[in-house]
């Protein structure tokens, strides 16, 4: 029997009517609207515009009390055994040892508690290979394993033991009329925006950071550890602390933490001139040259200047006022280099000094007056 015919099933079991080799929809033993969603691309099907990654299995009913809960992994255990996160308990061992709370409603944990049914309806759910479940607005969503895969041999089995599943979890699961964001969903908001203007600014100020490259006259020729610590502190710290005994922050932590992996060795450079820049120990005057000048020269009387200007053999592009670039013209302007000494004694022209010193004669491009 194909699951095309799984209508003709005894009204206690979901029905699914096949749609293509991805999605599905279907109909609860209490009636409930069914969909699954299945993984699929773009490079196998041969379309363009289809890419999915997950499974996801939803039953529809408005109403339902929100939370989130998930398989519970050794990182939940871990987390829970130094102290960081906190779960609320039903008091049944055997639930409490696989299903993790992320939510922050202690009452949710006393429903369950009085519900024997409620939590065999979410272990099935898990057995049906569920490893995150969220009642939201809409209803219950899942997101399954790769293994519910309806057009395998046992898919048939397999589907309708999830829509069982996840129609019971509907069905039971507690409700409660239009409620507002809970303290948990305004911390999940706050933290990710946070994490994402973070995680951000290290491409963004990269991308932004070819001069700052420019006046740099030593690199690390090995990874900058301290400057990677600097940067992962700032992003870190905050968002650890605010998550401190809440029910699901270690998650979102962990998923922080691996983009910032991610991104660190893009980021190699950035870290090591800003973590240079913050540990800035002394600065010095170092001989300079103005290499080149450029202005409108159709203008009479011409008030933007550019410079290059040349310290330690590292040419830089400054902007100059326009009694510097008046003085430069007449071969009557000297510069020198600031240079700070930081991290490791990494050195950076941090800026010029320029002051008048008549008798150089008018400048010629590219001018190079003597040191």
């Amino acid at each position: 029997m194909s699951l095309a015919e799984s209508t003709a099933s005894p009204p206690h079991r979901s029905r699914w009517t096949h749609q293509s080799n991805h999605d599905w929809t279907g109909t609860g033993p209490g009636g409930e609207t069914l969909g699954f969603c299945g993984a699929r691309s773009g490079l196998f099907d041969g379309q363009s515009n289809s890419m999915r990654l997950s499974n996801t299995l939803s039953a529809y009913r408005r109403g339902l009390r929100h939370s989130r809960l998930f398989a519970e992994s050794g990182y939940d255990r871990l987390a829970k055994r130094i102290g960081y996160a906190a779960e609320h308990q039903t008091g049944d061992p055997d639930f409490d040892a696989r299903v993790y709370l992320g939510t922050d409603d202690p009452g949710l944990a006393d429903i369950l508690r009085a519900q024997p049914a409620l939590r065999a309806a979410v272990i099935a759910l898990l057995d049906a290979g569920a490893k995150t479940i969220a009642i939201g607005r809409s209803g219950v969503e899942a997101t399954m394993t790769g293994g519910l895969r309806p057009d395998d041999p046992d898919g048939e089995h397999d589907l309708v033991a999830a829509g069982d599943a996840i129609s019971a979890v509907a069905s039971l699961w507690p409700e409660r009329p239009a409620p507002g964001p809970s303290a948990g969903a305004v911390f999940q908001a706050i933290a990710l925006g946070w994490a994402a203007l973070v995680l951000a600014a290290v491409p963004i100020a990269a991308w932004k950071n070819e001069v700052a490259a420019a006046r740099q006259i030593e690199t690390y020729a090995q990874i900058d550890w301290l400057g990677i610590g600097v940067w992962l502190g700032v992003a870190f710290v905050p968002f650890l602390l605010a998550g401190l005994r809440r029910p699901a922050a270690h998650r979102t932590l962990l998923t922080l933490g691996l983009v910032a992996l991610v991104l660190t060795p893009f980021s190699t450079d950035l870290l090591q001139l800003r973590a240079n820049r913050w540990l800035t120990r002394s600065e010095a005057d170092v001989p300079a040259a103005l290499t080149e000048l450029r202005y409108d020269h159709d203008d009479p009387n011409p008030t933007d200047y550019e410079a290059t200007v040349t310290v330690a053999d590292r040419p830089s592009d400054w902007v100059l006022t326009k009694r510097e670039g008046d003085l430069a013209r007449q071969g009557s302007l000297c510069v020198a280099g600031v240079v700070a000494t930081g991290l490791r004694d990494l050195r950076y022209v941090k800026r010029v000094r320029t002051w008048e010193c008549p008798g150089q004669g008018p400048l010629e491009e590219p001018y190079v007056p003597e040191p």
